[in-house]
């Protein structure tokens, strides 16, 4: 069981890391061709804008902010969870998956904390549905993972992704996963109307 376990991780990691990967590409892709993408996110709650740019891989982490793409469980639209901030967002030009609707949210903005954990180079946490197929558990559960998920969405601040995180089902199995995808982008966070 443990083997299965490790193997749907890592099957979870690789998704995410192609994810960002076609983000990325994206993002970068768009800047060298003139005027950068802009994406919303979320801050305590606020939405903001930001633009990204990839970078080498290998930061350390006292200069990495943390930045968390929490994907929508399957059927969202079922469970009465307003739309995400990517609804959808195909970054990968492979076709609509549950991936391609996610929300972003910040740990922290320049000058709030002040001067605290504020970096502008972003590492990228993927919070996604402790969904059977990605944990190895009980198939029968994934339902009742996806409304419990549920309800913790919107998570617009970094404390709403840590209660993500830390719920659980009456039988104590966790509702959400945190992969670390080990992808970084430079990030700025723009003027609110800079979105289109």
């Amino acid at each position: 069981m443990k083997r299965r376990e490790r193997q749907n991780r890592k099957q979870l990691v690789l998704l995410f890391s192609l994810l960002l990967v076609m983000l990325s590409l994206t993002l970068v892709s768009s800047v060298f061709a003139g005027k950068p993408e802009y994406e919303q996110a979320y801050f305590n709650g606020k939405t903001v804008t930001i633009n990204a740019i990839e970078v080498p891989q290998n930061a350390p982490a006292q200069a990495q902010a943390d930045l968390y793409l929490v994907v929508y469980p399957i059927g969202w639209e079922a469970l009465g969870v307003a739309p995400p901030q990517c609804n959808p967002c195909d970054h990968e030009g492979d076709g609509i998956d549950f991936f391609d609707f996610h929300d972003h949210i910040l740990d922290s903005m320049p000058a709030n904390p002040g001067h605290g954990e504020f970096r502008t180079l972003w590492h990228v946490f993927g919070v996604a549905p402790a969904y059977s197929f990605f944990t190895g558990g009980d198939p029968a559960k994934d339902d009742a993972v996806g409304a419990a998920y549920a309800q913790y969405l919107p998570a617009r601040s970094e404390a709403a992704v840590d209660a993500l995180l830390d719920a659980r089902l009456p039988d104590g199995s966790p509702v959400a996963i945190e992969v670390d995808t080990d992808s970084y982008f430079l990030c700025a966070v723009v003027n609110e109307h800079a979105a289109p």
